[in-house]
């Protein structure tokens, strides 16, 4: 008889992972993990918090961490208050530990450069022989850039970032880019020198994170389950309600749309002044994300003013579901706009 070959072993480091089933934070990077369960992986997931989803066949580790990462994203929580960034060190030094306990493996995946790449790589002398016990002989890490971390590295002096970037294009570890434009953005970041150009275009990639929609009703059962009524003109939009995702403009343009009926999914620092300068508009709060994508599914339109974006998830689930979209110009839009005529951008022409 012959004897099964054992499986092959992937840990994933985020700093997005759902709470529960329905959360819908993190869910393209849970999207992912369900792929590698398909295929037959043993899959490890390293996230912050307490109390975190746990997917059948999936073991998931909480390193804490909880008051910087979370919701509405680390930046604005430490934003709000400085003093949570106390808790990077220990959260990153806990991922770093358990990466060591679980080597071998045979993939490592990281999403968010910083700080989630932090705990693959080993500064100073020793720092090719842990990556070596880590990945193994044949193992390789894909450290997954989204957006916010990009511009982190924006910011970052050039020698400093320069540094970790050429730690993160040497082999066995690979940059992967949810959009072409974000790894144009940071191949022209000032300081950049062009062996470390050449080096990010040869060990990159691009490829939007994954998105996996649970069954929702048709559009008509939709509209009759929410009371939007046959008149109604529904305007959606989805997201973090802070000042980078300029949820106001978007609401200024869809307050002009003759029998709109304007709803806003999420939560956010915003809320209030968003509240009070748009009392006609309807503010739900974060819902469960099957609630969501059933708002998104009743849509006449989904709207997003964004333009910090890569590959957005919500006008992806939106194309998905089969609604038009009216959007910024940000990311890759531009591309998938010339081969999507219900992808419309705003400031555009032909």
């Amino acid at each position: 008889m012959t004897a099964r070959p054992p499986r092959r072993r992937a840990a994933v480091i985020t700093t997005s992972w759902p709470s529960h089933a329905e959360d819908g934070a993190g869910h393209f990077v849970a999207a992912e993990v369900q792929e590698l369960l398909r295929d037959g992986w043993d899959v490890t997931v390293l996230a912050p918090g307490r109390t975190l989803h746990r997917p059948a066949g999936c073991s998931v580790i909480a390193l804490g961490g909880e008051r910087l990462f979370g919701w509405p994203g680390a930046l604005t929580r430490l934003r709000e208050d400085p003093r949570r960034g106390v808790e990077l060190l220990p959260t990153v030094t806990r991922a770093r530990a358990e990466l060591d306990r679980l080597a071998p493996l045979d993939r490592v995946f990281a999403h968010w450069v910083v700080p989630s790449g932090w705990p693959i790589l080993s500064g100073g002398p020793g720092s090719e022989r842990r990556l070596r016990r880590l990945l193994g002989a044949q193992g390789t890490a894909e450290v997954v850039a989204h957006g916010s971390d990009v511009r982190l590295l924006l910011r970052a002096p050039a020698l400093l970032r320069n540094r970790l970037l050429a730690q993160l294009c040497r082999p066995p570890l690979h940059l992967r880019f949810v959009s072409r434009a974000l790894r144009d953005e940071l191949l022209g970041a000032a300081g950049m020198t062009s062996a470390l150009r050449q080096a990010i275009e040869a060990h990159s990639s691009i490829r939007p994170a994954a998105i996996e929609l649970p069954a929702l009703p048709s559009r008509l059962a939709a509209r009759g389950q929410l009371g939007v009524r046959d008149t109604d003109r529904l305007i959606v939009i989805v997201g973090r309600l802070v000042r980078g995702k300029r949820v106001d403009v978007a609401l200024g343009g869809a307050l002009l749309v003759p029998r709109a009926r304007a709803v806003v999914l999420g939560t956010g620092p915003e809320l209030d002044e968003l509240v009070a300068r748009f009392p006609e508009v309807e503010f739900p709060g974060q819902l469960p994300r099957p609630e969501a994508l059933t708002w998104m599914r009743a849509a006449d339109v989904v709207v997003s003013a964004s333009r910090l974006e890569g590959a957005p998830t919500v006008i992806r689930e939106a194309r998905a579901l089969g609604i038009p979209v009216v959007a910024a110009p940000c990311g890759d839009l531009a591309e998938w706009a010339r081969s999507d005529a219900d992808l419309w951008l705003t400031g555009t022409s032909g």
